[in-house]
């Protein structure tokens, strides 16, 4: 039976508008001058491309190390408290990394927090003037590197993890009974089953260095996304702001394309009907090692920004300084900035999880190469950063659509359209967890199309969507740069607030807002767990 013309309509509609900013940017781009072209690859463009190409080798192996040793300790070991492990270890998602970097740098920088708690202390002991503290200095490739990798760790360590639970133990034994040690089981046997989720979650870890904007703008690491928002807001250069993207947009959809490959790739690896759980080794010697290995990171990945943002929001809100006076911000204003973040983002993961219903329900239902190059193309803007979906909105709403312009209805469109893609990538594998056959079945008993997606469809897949929403949901909570470019004066969201106050070093100001953001965006976090749809949500956002 053929898909209804209504639905092939919407898909087309949905499909074409998330396409609208990719677009937009690359024939903006192709329509530079020759010239400029020509002064970005001999002077901009090398160094850019070296230093970013750089954070993304750093970082995807920092976090491929990280994320693969902590799923198999807690995995595979005698972890003591396990089962909190395994939430914990996933709420770093809900910490941006431009407020990680922020609480890195009230500790590190020079005056901060570590150099004065190290001068009072040789004070107290008879050394007026001691010899500068040695830190680790974070404005560099390898404080950048630590700072993302360990807010985006989780990435790799959701779906190893997921991997690591879900296999048998029968290929495994049988390599034991075949003489195999312990490191060649692993090598040979369990590291090609978790290769396909490795990649995966690499992958995106890769995506998200490419897009990121705050972090390195505040760690002064020069990046394409810094020199594009400096070339739009500092020398207001549209058509250099675009021809850069350009640039980050090549780097980026090989990265899409790759992760779709990998997420193929890893539905072959399927546990088969022999399947057994894999055994739990206790390690004695090694146990409460591991803790404190499991602890470290989860006090410098979450615990961390908590404990600073925290101390500097009573410390504002206590001990308010001149600077605080002057910024004026209360705890109504904070509580209005998380109102508007949290406003923006329940529409825009609203209104973009509905629309990605028609292109995920036609893939799903109607399987050709037509409709999968079409969900293919409807994906491909998932790999645009944030700022390259803001500028092209600022320069689009500004040409053909000036009265939404400076709104906060002109933000959540961009949001929309900054969150749709997402929404098709997560939203894809709920409808694919409905079987086709009960849907038919409905349609035996006289309901139509319609009716049989409502009332049977949709019960079942309601998980699965829920799961996506909420991890939209949280991407939109977190956005800073589409809400810098888009938003309308005097409406701050959170990310905003952040921005701004960091950006002015005002610490005290960016941390109160810092710290509800965290809050928000981890009990959120939190309560997808606690669901049960975590996993429903990570196959979603990995696999498909």
């Amino acid at each position: 039976m053929p898909p209804s013309r209504k639905l092939v309509v919407g898909t087309l509609v949905v499909s074409g508008l998330s396409l609208l900013p990719l677009v937009y940017i690359v024939v903006r781009a192709l329509g530079a001058d020759a010239g400029l072209w020509s002064r970005l690859w001999t002077g901009q463009i090398p160094p850019l491309l070296s230093n970013t190409v750089a954070l993304v080798i750093t970082t995807v192996a920092f976090t491929g190390l990280l994320g693969v040793t902590l799923a198999w300790v807690v995995e595979r070991t005698d972890l003591p408290g396990r089962d909190i492990w395994r939430w914990v270890l996933a709420l770093p998602l809900a910490v941006p990394a431009y407020v990680a970097a922020i609480s890195h740098i009230i500790i590190f920088r020079r005056g901060g927090l570590l150099n004065n708690t190290y001068t009072h202390l040789m004070a107290l002991m008879g050394q007026s003037q001691p010899a500068p503290l040695p830190v680790p200095d974070i404005y560099s490739l390898g404080g950048a590197t630590i700072i993302i990798g360990l807010c985006v760790f989780p990435y790799v360590y959701l779906p190893v993890a997921a991997t690591l639970r879900g296999m048998s133990r029968t290929a495994e034994e049988a390599a034991r009974i075949a003489g195999r040690s312990a490191w060649g089981v692993f090598r040979e046997v369990t590291l090609p089953a978790l290769a396909p989720a490795i990649a995966a979650g690499a992958l995106l870890v890769a995506m998200y260095v490419l897009s990121d904007f705050g972090t390195v703008a505040l760690l002064r690491y020069r990046t394409f996304t810094t020199a594009i928002f400096s070339q739009f807001a500092g020398q207001i250069d549209r058509a250099a702001a675009s021809a850069l993207s350009l640039v980050l947009i090549a780097l980026t959809l090989p990265l899409l394309f790759g992760e779709s490959r990998a997420a193929q790739r890893g539905r072959r690896f399927a546990g088969g009907s022999l399947w057994r759980p894999a055994q739990v080794r206790p390690h004695p010697r090694w146990r409460w090692l591991t803790f404190a290995a499991a602890a470290l990171v989860a006090a410098l990945s979450l615990g961390l920004p908590l404990a600073v943002l925290g101390g500097l929001t009573v410390q504002a809100i206590a001990l308010p300084t001149e600077a605080d006076r002057i910024w004026s911000v209360g705890n109504e204003g904070v509580w209005q900035h998380g109102m508007n973040s949290l406003l923006v983002a329940a529409i825009a993961a609203t209104l973009a999880t509905v629309a990605a219903l028609l292109p995920g329900y036609l893939s799903v239902r109607y399987p050709h190469r037509l409709t999968t190059a079409l969900l293919a193309l409807t994906k491909a803007p998932y790999a645009l950063p944030g700022l390259i979906v803001g500028l092209s909105f600022v320069m689009m709403l500004n040409q053909f659509a000036p009265i939404i312009y400076g709104t906060v209805t002109g933000l959540i469109v961009a949001f929309i359209f900054r969150l749709l893609p997402q929404s098709i990538t997560t939203g894809e594998t709920a409808l694919r967890n409905a079987p086709a056959r009960l849907e038919q079945a409905a349609r035996v008993m006289g309901c139509n199309s319609q009716s049989a997606f409502r009332r049977v469809t949709l019960p079942i897949a309601t998980p699965g969507i829920a799961a996506s929403w909420t991890l939209v949901f949280i991407t939109a909570m977190k956005e800073l740069p589409t809400a810098i470019l888009l938003r309308p004066p005097g409406f701050d969201t959170l990310p905003v607030r952040i921005w701004a106050a960091a950006s002015e070093s005002v610490y005290t100001q960016a941390a109160p807002p810092a710290f509800l953001l965290i809050v928000l965006t981890s009990a959120t976090l939190a309560l997808l767990y606690a669901r049960g749809m975590m996993l429903a949500g990570w196959r979603s956002e990995v696999t498909d």
